[in-house]
């Protein structure tokens, strides 16, 4: 082959790698942007989510599984806070999603309060001072300075405990995250750094108001390309997130809009070749309050599922500097050697972290069938999780082409 062939292909080559990495960051960066409110419950952000990628699943020519519809519809109970939160202590005004948070579970509070401590040591006396001053005071759990795990697990109990009879102020040091509840509690737990909260701090001056939402109707979104044979391979990614806490928004880039995007770049891969098995696309919704769509997916299922032959989640896969992770992978050898001598072969990842079971994402409901299941997710990079700060444009996506090479290879073997 001559220089002038090589150079032709060379330049083929890298245009279609940059238009993939165009591909994959165009979907991060539109499904984190504040139009989709962190595709949780608070401006019906879930919704706008679910009907973009059905639109997409479309334009990509993907089947709907149910006469023209790619979405399948259900229910669930979601605590929301779509109100303006705010906090001050000693009329300082501290920051939502970079000071503290409020605990997803939380009730409504409003007022000023007085702060009272309380440890194992003066627990009665605490709750004796908090009782005079039911109405007034919020109590105060320090565990900015517990490092022994036993006594922080006991710290926690304690907390949910006095959650139950007024409001509670977490002290902490560690790293702050969100997450989602499908249950509210009477009275708010509000988590605070401590490097925000000095001793001089005796009143807090709160505003929070919480909706429960029972009985929310949000959606799984599936598409389908026609295989040969009757067996299929199904690709699933999450596509909800925390949504907003009041007009804190939590954008989800890594958890999960890579993996939807690396789902939807997949989905454009196969629909341009003959597929030997039918080929599944699944985005479940409703993943961060508990897997409920994919478990309400398994009870009320749209394929047979004894026809799977190999499923794969794609969750948190921004990044691989460090290589990948595969959970479920210890009952699953015989898929487990063969994304490992691939890998090997290709030198895509550095290391492949090998994980027993866990009930950690969309997988699990599907392996507790009893069907061939494997959760993937990438090693290294950022440490945004759950927070603000999980963002399109510090997501590196260094490793999404060898990634998406990766699996098509895998799942030509299987």
């Amino acid at each position: 082959m001559n220089i002038k062939w090589l150079f032709y292909l060379f330049c083929v080559f890298g245009i279609e790698s940059n238009a993939q990495i165009s591909d994959f960051r165009y979907y991060v960066d539109t499904l984190s942007s504040p139009y989709f409110s962190g595709r949780g419950y608070v401006e019906e952000g879930h919704l706008k989510a679910a009907k973009f990628l059905a639109e997409e699943f479309n334009e990509i020519g993907l089947k709907s599984i149910e006469k023209n519809n790619y979405l399948q519809e259900f229910p669930i109970d979601v605590n929301t806070f779509p109100y303006e939160i705010n906090l001050s202590c000693s009329g300082q005004e501290l920051i939502p999603g970079i000071d503290y948070l409020i605990e997803p579970s939380s009730g409504s509070l409003s007022g000023n309060f007085k702060i009272i401590p309380i440890t194992f040591d003066n627990l009665l006396n605490a709750i004796s001072d908090f009782k005079e001053n039911n109405s007034s005071s919020i109590l105060l759990i320090n565990a900015s300075k517990v490092d022994n795990k036993d006594t922080l697990s006991l710290y926690n109990e304690l907390k949910m405990e006095l959650s139950n009879i007024g409001p509670v102020i977490w002290l902490i040091n560690s790293k702050l995250t969100w997450s989602v509840s499908d249950y509210e509690l009477k009275y708010p737990v509000i988590q605070i750094l401590s490097s925000v909260m000095d001793d001089n701090c005796k009143n807090i001056e709160v505003n929070i108001e919480n909706v429960m939402r029972n009985s929310l109707m949000t959606n799984n979104v599936i598409g389908k390309i026609e295989g040969r044979k009757k067996k299929t391979l199904v690709l699933t990614a999450h596509y909800d997130h925390l949504g907003m806490m009041g007009s804190t928004l939590f954008p989800g880039a890594n958890d999960n809009a890579s993996g939807v995007s690396l789902l939807l770049n997949l989905a454009k891969y196969y629909t341009t070749i003959k597929c030997k098995y039918n080929m599944v696309f699944i985005c479940f919704g409703a993943e961060e309050t508990g897997l409920k769509g994919s478990k309400y997916f398994i009870e009320h299922p749209l394929i047979d599922l004894e026809k799977i032959k190999f499923l794969l989640n794609l969750d948190i896969v921004g990044t691989g500097g460090d290589g990948i992770a595969l959970v479920n992978a210890k009952d699953q050898q015989k898929i487990q050697r063969k994304i490992i001598k691939i890998n090997s072969k290709n030198g895509g990842f550095d290391k492949v972290k090998i994980r027993g079971q866990a009930p950690n994402s969309d997988h699990y409901w599907f392996s507790q069938k009893g069907i061939s299941a494997l959760f993937l997710y990438t090693l290294g990079g950022i440490s945004a999780y759950h927070d603000p700060m999980d963002i399109s444009s510090t997501l590196p996506l260094t490793k999404m082409d060898q990634l998406f090479d990766l699996i098509v290879k895998v799942l030509d073997e299987i």
